[in-house]
């Protein structure tokens, strides 16, 4: 059997601007990273509290070894986020953007201070990510190029409200 020639085709011609680049550098991995393992801590921590249960979006099944490796992989260098915060769904995040610029009258929903803990980390690092690092933003955490403009409209004075 003949063995398949790699091909390496040259930059095309004029092309000043091809050339090697990292997507994820160590700064994006580290941060990912970070929040990654605040999740599974926190899911493992949930799990702990309610054997059996689904935790923040991840099956009961999923979570005992989870729950057993003590809340998962700290020092993990993973390129994708394990949690989900809907990046792709750029209707409630423009609704989200809307209403942390507006008056906040009544008592907000109640939510566990880890889970808000781990979602404000999330937010933040997606905030950071759609300014800077918009190619990251998209393939580490799926955020749809109309969620990355709505991210980019956000002040960053308003992000805890978000």
């Amino acid at each position: 059997m003949h063995e398949q020639q790699p091909l390496a085709l040259p930059p095309p011609a004029g092309a000043a601007h091809w050339g090697e680049q990292v997507l994820f550098n160590e700064r994006v991995i580290a941060a990912l990273g970070s929040v990654n393992g605040a999740f599974l801590a926190l899911a493992a921590e949930l799990h702990a509290q309610r054997p059996g249960m689904p935790a923040p979006g991840l099956p009961a099944h999923v979570l005992t070894p989870l729950a057993r490796s003590g809340g998962g992989i700290r020092d993990c260098a993973l390129s994708l986020a394990l949690f989900d915060l809907r990046f792709r769904d750029d209707r409630h995040w423009r609704k989200e953007a809307l209403a942390c610029g507006a008056v906040q009258d009544g008592q907000g929903m109640t939510v566990d201070p880890r889970t808000r803990r781990v979602a404000r980390a999330a937010v933040t690092l997606a905030w950071h990510l759609a300014h800077t690092e918009p190619r990251a933003a998209r393939l580490a955490l799926g955020m749809d190029p109309a969620t990355q403009d709505v991210f980019l409209g956000v002040p960053i004075g308003s992000l805890d409200a978000l």
